[in-house]
């Protein structure tokens, strides 16, 4: 198998997945692109090669990206590039996923004699340019080595986590802390709000002792100010995202035999809590 990664493919440009494929597009190696949304195709133009089909850009790849929101479509998007992939190509699983689920869809790939890792992402910056995400990989490590280049136009740190399902039970459980957070920034500003403190004080406050996360504070100031329809789009599909994330979490508790009402509790809030915020 050759080392030499010829043209990089990336499925997904939704905010996160849109952003890294924006990094490599700065790339020397010719990157494809593909979306189901032509609007997120079109802000490649000139930038990248729009693709036709996930199988025309499974074809033409030698490492793939894919960064969609669940288990069933990261399934569809192997499903589809397998067929078409060279042997000895790479598939990166950014998505957050169960880690059964990605363990099943690396074993289809293995058996197409092609490589897949997951390559779990979380923000670091919140840039609109340059690196932006930690980069947790579960897998082959000589694999994480080969694709290093890939990995690094994107990310402000790598690191290898261990075999496959680990990077992914890592980020659940850092999704899991995030979302916790959220509602309670959320919940505490409400209560802030209707106690008369004025909101710039706890701010203040709450970026001082360090309580303050940027997602925190992302939720928190959307909740002041919801803006236009898209901005409310956009949360109220984050709003799924965050049901679907402690969902992954409760599984895996479950599945580790690990008790966590805490879990439960916050995932049989959030969706409904963030859509009231997009509803005010």
């Amino acid at each position: 198998m050759s080392n030499e990664i010829n043209r990089i493919g990336f499925i997904g440009l939704g905010s996160m997945g849109g952003a890294q494929a924006r990094e490599l597009a700065k790339l020397a190696t010719p990157l494809t692109v593909y979306d189901v949304s032509d609007a997120a195709m079109r802000t490649f133009e000139g930038r990248a090669e729009l693709a036709g089909s996930i199988g025309n850009l499974g074809r033409v790849s030698d490492v793939v990206g894919i960064c969609v929101q669940d288990d069933a479509q990261v399934n569809d998007c192997v499903d589809q590039l397998l067929p078409t992939m060279k042997p000895g190509s790479t598939i990166l699983v950014h998505s957050t996923i169960s880690p059964a689920t990605s363990k099943s869809v690396a074993a289809k790939a293995e058996a197409s004699g092609i490589k897949l890792l997951e390559a779990s992402v979380t923000r670091t910056e919140m840039t609109q340019d340059g690196p932006f995400v930690f980069c947790m990989i579960g897998g082959d490590e000589a694999e994480m080595a080969r694709v290093q280049p890939v990995l690094d136009a994107y990310s402000t740190n790598t690191m290898y986590v261990g075999p496959l399902g680990s990077a992914m039970a890592l980020k659940i459980s850092n999704n899991l802390v995030s979302w916790c957070e959220i509602m309670l920034g959320l919940e505490c500003q409400k209560l802030a709000t209707a106690a008369g403190v004025p909101i710039e004080k706890l701010l203040t406050v709450m970026n001082r002792n360090g309580v303050m996360s940027p997602p925190m504070a992302g939720f928190m100031a959307f909740a002041r100010n919801p803006g236009d329809e898209k901005s409310r789009g956009l949360m109220a599909v984050q709003a799924g995202i965050g049901e679907k994330d402690l969902t992954l979490a409760e599984r895996l508790a479950s599945d580790a035999g690990v008790a966590a009402p805490i879990t439960s509790y916050v995932r049989s809030l959030v969706k409904r809590t963030v859509l009231d915020v997009c509803e005010s």
